[in-house]
């Protein structure tokens, strides 16, 4: 059953991800953004979770903030809290 639910979650992010992408329409943009929602989605599924929330991004941003990789990273927050706002809560 957890099996289920792993699969269902990697079709939801795969959805959300083509939201994401399908808005812009710069093909280097789109580039960016995917590298950076990989890496989001990454973050997102190291702990457990209770879901797509508001929180979930500014807590993504604050993780961002303490790694020295940041630098070089995409500014996707705003694409993502855009989304957090359209749906409340992924699960």
């Amino acid at each position: 059953m957890n099996e289920i639910d792993v699969v269902d979650r990697g079709a939801e992010w795969r959805r959300l991800k083509a939201l994401v992408l399908d808005s812009v329409s710069s093909p280097i943009t789109k580039r960016v953004y995917n590298l950076g929602l990989d890496e989001f989605f990454a973050w997102y599924a190291q702990e457990p979770r209770p879901g797509f929330t508001k929180a979930t991004v500014p807590a993504w941003r604050v993780a961002l903030k303490t790694s020295w990789a940041s630098i070089r990273r995409p500014p996707v927050a705003r694409q993502l809290r855009h989304l957090s706002r359209e749906r409340p809560c992924l699960h």
